[in-house]
């Protein structure tokens, strides 16, 4: 789930910026809007869109260098956190309001390096999102951090292989949580998921 700016797309397809963002206003490339409303793209609707439009390809190994971090959850201190800390180490963020929407986002691309959930979601409870993660091959075993958590439901999240549990009102908490994940060893210390029953 690499995620663009469209003035990295302009230089390597030696356009101008605004030539990029007015094809994403017109709707003939596709792009996400990030928390403070910029437009990031997914590296495979811009190859897709390449190819389409006979432009120069984007490097194989085209991925956001600080990794990638998507999140689920209402707009707020948190969330507003999370972006500002995401911007800046350069990593790639992507953020809904809506559980579904996210979590087809989620398995429908690559996954992200780290997921952020807000414990607060109205659609779902967080427990059944991170079971619906766990299931599918793509998905298991992507580092999950789960925010705005009450206290009495922290043990019951870990079981589920949460990878951290930050209280509710610690926005600057769940930022660093995420960082901590982008830059540390949780992947060799991690346990690998449950296996599934037949």
């Amino acid at each position: 789930m690499a995620l663009l700016r469209p003035s990295e797309l302009a230089r390597i397809w030696e356009l101008h910026p605004k030539t990029v963002y007015l094809w994403i206003r017109e709707g003939k490339l596709p792009a996400l809007r990030t928390p403070g409303a910029q437009y990031r793209v997914r590296t495979d609707d811009a190859r897709a869109y390449c190819e389409k439009n006979n432009l120069p390809p984007l490097p194989r190994n085209m991925t956001s260098p600080g990794g990638t971090v998507a999140a689920i959850g209402k707009p707020g201190a948190s969330l507003r956190a999370l972006a500002k800390a995401c911007k800046a180490r350069g990593t790639s963020f992507v953020a809904w309001a809506s559980v579904l929407e996210g979590l087809l986002a989620v398995a429908g691309e690559a996954p992200p390096d780290v997921l952020a959930i807000d414990a607060r979601c109205d659609e779902a409870k967080v427990a059944d999102v991170v079971r619906a993660l766990r299931r599918t091959e793509k998905t298991a075993n992507v580092a999950v951090v789960v925010y705005d958590a009450e206290a009495n439901k922290s043990s019951s999240l870990a079981k589920l292989g949460v990878t951290s549990i930050v209280p509710r009102g610690k926005s600057e908490e769940a930022a660093q949580a995420v960082v901590e994940l982008l830059d540390g060893t949780w992947a060799r210390e991690r346990p690998p998921p449950a296996s599934k029953r037949s």
